[in-house]
């Protein structure tokens, strides 16, 4: 039963051992997993999971289907599997068709296996196949979100499927910022000032309301944002980085339809 649990346990830390072929979990930890096999990524099982939070890349062809597939590939000498598990296709309030589901690859890695022999340390160099998972989500045409920035390997699997172009977004802060109702930044982080401070991350309250803050943000780039502000009858608290990174704190009922449908109306018009 130790072991059991031990083995759990380094799952969900999301190292299985250098020797075996490991699960490397990029989800939250409540998300923890139901069941993992090692060398077996047919079935990806994780507890019911809401995506609030993830990579955001833009599509630039069109395509209406994501599927379901799993394949191999080779390298270096190893055959990897990957796998994009389609779980759920719905419809958002606009009309839109989205989906969500979970996506994985494995992958060579270098392994160091230690040894205590009769007094000799022996250490030994080699290989080790890992396993990376992500939760996945989007609206066909439009956007796919993987659930973390080592999860954006799903972009691949998707074009894969669809012969799509996906490239992450870079998202235009400041125009996302005029945008919004009500905005109170409580976070912000900058570059590019002219003046002694070039660049930085502000934390407070209602920053823009601070005069010399404020002007000073006037004068720079934003990469980093933590927000307050209204979207339609919800207070929303968020966080947004120019890289394509977009997590919602509150509300906390949210839930993954919400999320794709926020980033789809506010986000995306400001993403390149």
């Amino acid at each position: 039963m130790r072991g059991r649990h031990e083995e759990l346990q380094r799952v969900r830390d999301g190292i299985y051992g250098p020797s075996s072929s490991a699960i490397l979990f990029e989800l939250e930890p409540h998300l923890g997993p139901t069941r993992a096999k090692s060398n077996q990524l047919t079935t990806l099982c994780l507890n019911g999971s809401v995506m609030k939070a993830g990579v955001l890349g833009i599509v630039r062809d069109d395509f209406e289907v994501v599927d379901s597939f799993s394949d191999t590939v080779e390298s270096d000498g190893h055959e990897l599997e990957r796998v994009l598990d389609v779980r759920r296709v719905f419809s958002l309030p606009t009309g839109h068709v989205a989906f969500e589901g979970r996506a994985a690859v494995e992958r060579v890695v270098d392994s160091t296996t230690t040894e205590l022999d009769f007094g000799e340390v022996r250490v030994e160099e080699g290989s080790a196949t890992e396993t990376r998972v992500t939760e996945i989500g989007g609206v066909p045409g439009e956007f796919v979100v993987a659930g973390s920035g080592k999860g954006t390997f799903a972009f691949d699997l998707v074009t894969h499927d669809t012969g799509a172009d996906i490239e992450r977004a870079s998202l235009d802060l400041d125009a996302f910022l005029d945008e919004q109702d009500d905005a109170e930044p409580w976070r912000a982080g900058f570059y590019g000032n002219d003046g002694n401070c070039e660049n930085g991350v502000l934390h407070g309250t209602d920053l823009l309301d601070d005069p010399e803050v404020g002007a000073m943000l006037d004068d720079a780039q934003l990469n980093q944002l933590g927000l307050d502000c209204t979207y339609g009858d919800h207070d929303v608290k968020l966080t947004a980085s120019e890289s394509g990174y977009v997590e919602i704190y509150r509300p906390s009922t949210f839930d993954s339809e919400e999320y794709l449908q926020y980033l789809l109306e506010e986000v995306v018009p400001h993403a390149e």
